[in-house]
């Protein structure tokens, strides 16, 4: 898997990020903490990562591939700092290693089925994929979300939106502060409400904006983490 260090520090922070983006959505947020080392990793099948098989992964498969990457860094991040499909791959991740995990915190989480996946979900803007170099912004389900896949990730796509991942969220044990968007629709504020019921030691906390809204202040998104992660809960 390929990933970006930025900054130096005793502790170490993994960000992961949603469908269709890479690691460099979170760049403009890493460069202010100071103090931390902050590792930017691209998914499989995003940014200059290779894709997992045609016949597709689903979200344990992503948790494991971040298994191996965390065993090969020094120091190994404790942290992790996840957006929307990031938050599917670190909550599976948190429950099957929770030895590897202190706090994390997630931003318009998805992963918690409450809807019909057949409700689609609207396209992210040009200027949203232009300012955040992604291919496609994270709409996490939706038709037209498959029909704009690269045929390598098709049947990944599948997969993981039709996995319901609350089996493990209950299985979290470590801290989690979750931040929703009051006017997210694409993971809308019910689903971070019922995530914050299946962590047990979870704090959710509603903020203004849409699916990216903490990405438009990064320095304030900056201040969120360092203030959780500094003694926050």
């Amino acid at each position: 898997m390929f990933y970006r260090e930025l900054g130096s520090g005793d502790k170490s922070i993994l960000f992961l990020h949603g469908w269709g983006c890479d690691g460099s959505i979170f760049e403009n947020v890493a460069k202010r903490l100071k103090g931390y080392k902050c590792v930017l990793a691209d998914l499989p099948g995003f940014g200059k990562s290779e894709s997992p098989p045609e016949s597709g992964w689903r979200v344990e498969d992503y948790a494991l591939s971040v298994w191996y990457l965390v065993q090969k860094l020094q120091p190994s991040p404790r942290y992790i700092v996840a957006h929307s499909f990031g938050c599917r791959v670190a909550t599976v991740f948190a429950a099957l290693f929770p030895q590897a995990v202190d706090k994390m915190i997630f931003f318009a989480p998805a992963g918690i089925r409450t809807f019909s996946l057949k409700r689609a979900l609207r396209v992210g803007s040009y200027k949203l994929r232009k300012l955040f170099r992604c291919s496609n912004p994270d709409k996490s389900y939706g038709s037209q979300d498959y029909r704009n896949c690269p045929s390598t990730l098709k049947n990944t796509f599948v997969k993981v939106v039709n996995q319901d991942l609350s089996i493990y969220a209950k299985r979290i044990v470590c801290d989690v502060l979750i931040v929703n968007g009051t006017e997210d629709v694409q993971t809308p504020l019910k689903h971070a409400r019922k995530m914050n019921k299946l962590i047990r030691h979870s704090n959710l906390v509603q903020t203004d904006g849409d699916h990216f809204a903490l990405f438009y202040t990064p320095s304030a998104f900056a201040e969120v983490v360092r203030l959780f992660l500094e003694g926050g809960k």
